[in-house]
């Protein structure tokens, strides 16, 4: 909700959703970032299957890999390989925009 409202357009695969479905869609889209958000311990390391999964992707222009939820943590980001971090749903528009070379709308 919060990057519609900042301006992106959002492709939300719901909950439960395979794994390999994300890069799949990513690339028949030409999507610019993967968002993924956990709540639970539980679904945190399928964040690394996802970042593997853009990582594997022969292309010139792979998507982005935003990672954020309650357990996310910078740490965790980084050891997964993600390109960006946010710690809340405001923090992950800002995050998409300097991923994407975007000025902040206040500047």
């Amino acid at each position: 909700m919060m990057l519609e409202a900042g301006g992106f357009e959002v492709i939300d695969l719901g909950r439960n959703v395979p794994l390999h479905n994300f890069s799949r869609c990513a690339l028949e889209v030409d999507a610019d970032i993967i968002a993924l958000s956990s709540l639970m311990t539980t679904t945190m390391e399928g964040m690394k299957q996802v970042v593997d999964d853009v990582s594997a992707i022969s292309s010139d222009r792979r998507p982005y890999v935003l990672v954020g939820g309650a357990p996310i943590t910078p740490a965790f980001a980084r050891r997964i390989g993600a390109d960006a971090y946010a710690p809340n749903a405001n923090a992950a528009v800002k995050a998409a925009r300097e991923l994407l070379g975007l000025k902040d709308k206040k500047e």
